[in-house]
């Protein structure tokens, strides 16, 4: 092939995730460039090197390309593709001459520090080195250290809280009032809590002795190395780079902001603070997530449940500093699994971590272990937990309950099982979990998921259950005791289980397409092209009851137009992602999502109740749309009921018949949405009434209120969670006796 230039989006300072579609980038803009479709790899990293600012030698950058597996006109699924030389390179480069639709490649830039910073670098530790250093540093401390809990008021010539000590003269030097007489640092005198609790800040930082108040002159260091010490540390935990100088000593920001510190040997043999200018005016360094994982660790021990947002005020509150969203996502997951214990501890603590939920947001509980010789022991199987904040919001929800998986990658792979409905925005609403082993996901585990639905969550009739068509799953649900809901198929799965079968994009296409009108006539013509290019594709289709996977065949609207489940992966997605995550932690990150999720609902429901809004914006927003649509209306009988709507403007007439009482229209919309059409809207126009009576209750500001109403609760410090007696101590799935 001819050389050519390539347009290539790159992405970084994100983060990989993948959706039902494959891999996506998330958390950063991309950046354009082009490159010869025959550069090589060793070019496109020089380039990229100079793109990014990041120097090669000091840092690797890896690649990743998002690398089309099945390309039809209406979908197009992706892979990850690492590009590790110049072949796949190249594959990558050619995507555009095989695929002419798909015009955007992607690569996604994992960056990698190449060395070891130094210290004045501010390095981002790992927790090992973190630990190690905290270590040395309360061994060279131990004289002066102190626990905030037990310091007692101190004049200023004996040592302070922090470790350093200040001689006769700081009384002159330090801070002074209006008179000129010292006075005495009130932070400095009294032990500092963390807002609404007890607990010190000495259980919460990560060094026993730095005092978090700002560097002040008058400040008396007992050698050079505790100096050294206390600038490291200061600048480490605000993310600062500094420049060193011993002769005389002092300390300069590395981005010339104007922070300096100088701190000459006095005659005494000790260093002091003679010259100080602070804090930092300069953007911090990226602050890694290892790093403030080590930071809020102890925070997280208190207040298990702060969310993201509460955590990133927190250190913009301590240390001045702002991170990103995902950065402190990622940190709290690392701090919880630190707190909670990796993949083998976090079993023994679930059940009294799943107590501790029970007992503070009354969530429902439902276990299967295999027991041991010894009924005090057992192997994990599966657990099932639904929050009675969502029970008591799904009957204000439309009757409809998506079921999906998502799988959890790790020593013990597993699945999460999801069971969600709809707000009035179409949002999707938490409403039952389970993990259970990956073995496990048999007809009696969904047998079980299903049992505990009816029996925990909810008791309601005539719901519309929309599942993948799994054998598993359609077997239990035409059994006597699990018809408690009529079944539907998602209509992605679908055409997924065609191709695997099949092994045919086009034919997929035409299945999705299928599926997805509204229109008996559409559906049809779909069916009659895949009989035309595979008969025994037709056969296959219609062995499957067209009501339970088409739109045109949805009677009554059951579906409310759901056609998917795959909202839930892109909800929870996440925890795939997250390669090894301990069951305990991949439930608390499900506990702060829910409670985010309903306090962000919450926020904006008040605001629509300010506003008055009767329905959901989405909805309102749907009725303009359709209003602005002209048509002449006919009324059919004396009754006032049935209209003949037709659309003059088109080439082509079109004609549709309202039906008022009925709630029917000829074109299917308003039976599928439960939102009154633009022939509706006509109807209503022409009688001077109000169309909004015909929006389903469903859909009102009213019920979202009730769906949200109820909030949730903190979980206790971890130290106070209750014991689970009713729980065997659990151990790992299929760990032997022998083993305990």
């Amino acid at each position: 092939m001819d050389t050519r230039k390539v347009p290539l989006f790159c992405y970084w300072n994100g983060c990989i995730k993948d959706g039902p579609d494959g891999p996506f980038y998330e958390g950063s803009s991309p950046r354009g460039i082009r490159v010869d479709s025959k550069t090589e790899l060793s070019k496109l990293l020089d380039d990229l090197h100079l793109l990014t600012g990041f120097e090669k030698g000091k840092f690797q950058i890896d690649l990743i390309g998002r690398y089309p597996s099945i390309v039809q006109q209406q979908m197009v699924k992706y892979v990850r593709l690492p590009i590790v030389d110049d072949c796949s390179l190249e594959m990558i480069l050619e995507v555009p001459s095989y695929h002419p639709s798909i015009n955007n490649l992607e690569l996604y830039l994992e960056i990698k520090p190449g060395t070891v910073p130094i210290s004045h670098q501010s390095p981002l530790e790992t927790s090992a080195t973190r630990k190690r250093s905290r270590q040395e540093e309360a061994s060279v401390n131990a004289d002066v250290n102190v626990s905030v809990r037990d310091t007692k008021l101190r004049s200023p010539r004996e040592d302070n809280h922090n470790g350093w000590i200040e001689d006769e003269e700081s009384m002159d030097v330090g801070n002074c009032g209006d008179n000129g007489v010292a006075q005495k640092d009130p932070e400095m005198e009294k032990p500092t809590l963390t807002k609404g609790d007890s607990v010190s800040k000495q259980l919460i930082f990560s060094s026993s002795w730095l005092d978090e108040s700002e560097l002040h002159v008058g400040m008396v260091f007992k050698d050079k190395d505790e100096l050294e010490n206390a600038v490291k540390l200061y600048s480490n935990r605000r993310q600062r780079k500094y420049s060193k100088h011993e002769f005389p000593f002092e300390f300069r920001c590395r981005e010339g902001c104007g922070w300096i510190l100088k701190a000459p040997k006095t005659s005494r043999n000790v260093f002091k603070i003679t010259e100080y200018t602070g804090p930092h005016t300069c953007k911090p360094a990226e602050v890694g997530s290892d790093f403030l994982a080590g930071e809020i660790e102890g925070l997280i021990k208190a207040h298990p449940s702060l969310s993201i947002v509460e955590l990133n005020k927190w250190v913009k509150e301590e240390f001045g500093y702002t991170v990103s969203y995902d950065n402190m996502w990622i940190a709290k997951r690392k701090a919880i699994t630190a707190i909670l214990g990796d993949l083998d501890k976090s079993f023994r603590v679930l059940p009294k971590f799943m107590a501790a939920l029970s007992s503070s947001n009354k969530m429902l509980v439902e276990w299967q272990y295999d027991p041991f010789p010894d009924p005090k022991y057992a192997s994990f199987r599966s657990v099932f937990w639904a929050f009675q904040q969502s029970i008591a919001g799904f009957p204000h929800c439309r009757p409809v309950i998506i079921v999906d998986t998502v799988n959890l990658s790790s020593k013990y792979p597993g699945k999460l099982l999801v069971a969600a409905g709809f707000d009035a925005d179409n949002s999707l609403f938490p409403l039952a979990f389970a993990i259970i082993t990956e073995e496990s996901l048999t007809a009696d585990t969904w047998r079980w998921f299903f049992a505990c639905i009816r029996k925990k969550v909810t008791q309601r009739e005539g719901i519309c259950l929309i599942t993948s068509p799994h054998p598993d799953i359609v077997a239990v649900v035409k059994e006597p005791e699990c018809q408690w809901a009529q079944h539907r198929f998602c209509l992605r799965h679908m055409c997924l289980r065609f191709y695997d079968v099949f092994d045919n994009n086009i034919m997929t296409e035409f299945v999705y397409k299928a599926g997805s009108t509204k229109y008996v006539s559409t559906f049809d013509y779909y069916l009659e092209k895949i009989e035309k290019m595979n008969p025994e594709a037709r056969k296959w289709l219609d062995k499957i009851p067209p009501h339970q996977w088409a739109v045109a065949y949805d009677d009554g609207g059951l579906r409310f137009k759901t056609k998917t489940t795959n909202l839930i992966f892109r909800t929870y997605g996440f925890l795939n992602k997250a390669l090894d995550l301990p069951i305990t932690t991949c439930i608390l990150l499900i506990f702060d999502y829910l409670a985010a999720l309903f306090k962000y609902r919450q926020g904006l429901l008040e605001e629509s109740l300010k506003a008055r809004d009767l329905y959901s914006k989405r909805v309102m927003k749907i009725l303009e749309e359709q209003a602005s649509k002209k048509y002449d209306v006919l009324p059919l009988d004396q009754t006032e009921e049935r209209f003949q709507v037709t659309n003059v403007m088109q080439v082509r007439e079109s004609s549709f018949v309202v039906h008022l009482s009925n709630r029917v229209c000829t074109c299917g919309k308003w039976q599928l949405r439960k939102i009154p059409c633009s022939h509706v809207l006509a109807v209503c126009r022409r009688l001077d009434i109000d169309h909004l009576q015909y929006v389903d209750d469903f859909y009102s500001t009213k019920s979202s209120v009730a769906v949200y109403a109820a909030d949730f609760n903190p979980l206790p410090r971890v130290s106070d969670w209750p014991e689970a007696s009713d729980v065997p101590r659990l151990f790992p799935p299929g760990s032997h006796p022998i083993s305990v």
